[in-house]
């Protein structure tokens, strides 16, 4: 039968970023005619297949998050594996273990627990607003027990996450008659990461080093802006054409020194070119720059354990009637994640925005003493002859919102030791799969009993 690193190389095969999860979804629906398997897909095209009356659900997303080094067309193309000294790895593209693993190893506990009652849920769209599980059913699952495999460390078991909520503005382009001296300012090399996993690590925010300069040199005017990617994603890449009075290059020099040296531990790559650029036809004033500059970004507080509140200033994008702020706050506390949503909201309405929130999510947590992880921690214990860390994550996994719509569920979460989502250093570690794919099937069969 098929392992859980052999359905996760056929898997990486099938473009699936977020939003555009069809030929994945056609792949899953084979496969449950292929094994005789209920399978059901809603309104959001989630899928749920079933076998038999299940008191264990598997859950994992279908969607990845589409990043590469290079152009890459990631609705056509699927993604190149290999493995490199127990690592399964990409060629220029995140890899998609993200949670490409979680789904190989639900695809894997159906092909190869032929005779366990399972119900395995696949959403869609986690990775760009979690607006699969959002609207998922509160009367389709069947399982007691919750078993999510999008966890990224195969040492430990997530009791817990941070919830998190998407707050946008779009400030309108206010054409103005052009300045004289135009340039444009471009930042590469940043090690990014994901916003809510890596956001502790104190990396250079593209968004924020552009808008910090521009602030620095009284920009008054802007013809194009645009930096980032996706909402989850620390920016790497920013570019922006602006005018300005005096001396830029000299300021930007004095800037780019200091930058390099603030980060030269968490962004070695950093790159930042001034160049000098022609006066454009159409010119915006940069009132919005300052309102960039001010807002939240990076950890808002933390304790022993990590991070809990935080905000990630995501991406600038250049739409033909405004500027659109992307940005996501995040933290273990509802409280929290909401009054600083508001806050930032506060300063982009007050520079003239359109604001607005959405794909709210909460946090979730399970007590270290329920029985569920004591259970789980002494059967690992038993298989590895080690201990399991128990931990909680900053990062927003789908437990919270299935916890609103099931209540009495019980969640856990676990995966595979998976590096540097969200880029295109992304690895996952082939021995962590297998171990992850032995605990899963076990304890499938502890809870059973």
């Amino acid at each position: 039968m098929p392992s859980a690193l052999e359905y996760f190389e056929e898997i990486a095969k099938i473009p699936r970023p977020s939003g555009h999860e069809e030929k994945i979804r056609k792949y899953l629906k084979s496969f449950a005619a292929k094994h005789s398997l209920e399978c059901i897909e809603d309104a959001a095209g989630n899928i749920i297949i079933r076998r038999g009356f299940p008191s264990i659900t598997l859950q994992g997303h279908m969607d990845m998050v589409p990043e590469s080094s290079a152009p890459f067309d990631f609705l056509s193309c699927g993604i190149s594996t290999c493995i490199k000294d127990g690592w399964v790895c990409a060629d220029g593209t995140t890899l998609g273990a993200d949670n490409g693993a979680g789904v190989a190893l639900m695809l894997s506990a159906l092909t190869n627990l032929p005779d366990t009652p399972l119900e395995c849920l696949f959403t869609v769209d986690e990775e760009a607003g979690m607006t699969g599980v959002e609207v998922l059913s509160s009367a389709v699952l069947k399982g007691k027990t919750l078993i999510n495999l999008d966890h990224e460390n195969g040492n430990s078991l997530l009791i817990g996450c941070a919830g998190g909520v998407n707050t946008e503005a779009v400030f309108p382009k206010i054409r103005t008659v052009p300045n004289e001296q135009w340039y444009t300012l471009y930042i590469s090399g940043l090690a990014s990461g994901h916003s809510g996993i890596e956001i502790g690590c104190g990396r250079a925010n593209a968004v924020k080093l552009a808008t910090e300069f521009l602030t620095r040199i009284k920009a008054e005017q802007v013809s194009a802006f645009s930096a980032g990617t996706k909402c989850n994603v620390i920016p790497k890449e920013a570019a922006v054409t602006f005018s300005a009075e005096g001396d830029a290059a000299s300021c930007f020099a004095e800037y780019c020194a200091e930058v390099k040296s603030l980060y030269a531990g968490t962004d070695p790559e950093i790159c930042m070119t001034l160049i000098a650029a022609e006066i454009p036809a159409v010119a915006y004033t940069a009132d919005f720059v300052q309102a960039l500059s001010e807002c939240r970004n990076g950890v808002v507080e933390e304790d022993s354990r990590g991070v809990i509140t935080s905000s990630n200033l995501a991406a600038v994008v250049d739409e033909p009637e405004g500027f659109r702020i992307i940005t996501l706050q995040r933290s273990a506390k509802n409280v929290s994640r909401d009054a600083l949503s508001a806050e930032i909201a506060f300063v982009f309405r007050e520079a003239g925005a359109e604001v607005f929130s959405h794909s709210s999510f909460s946090g979730w947590l399970l007590a270290e003493d329920s029985p569920l992880v004591l259970r789980a921690a002494e059967l690992y214990e038993q298989l590895f002859g080690r201990k399991p860390d128990i931990e909680t994550t900053h990062g927003g996994v789908e437990c919270g919102m299935i916890q609103e719509k099931y209540p009495e569920i019980q969640i856990i979460s676990l995966g595979p030791t998976i590096e540097a989502c969200h880029t295109v250093q992304e690895r996952m570690s082939v021995q962590s799969l297998e171990e992850t794919e032995r605990f899963l099937f076990a304890l499938i069969a502890e809870l059973q009993e």
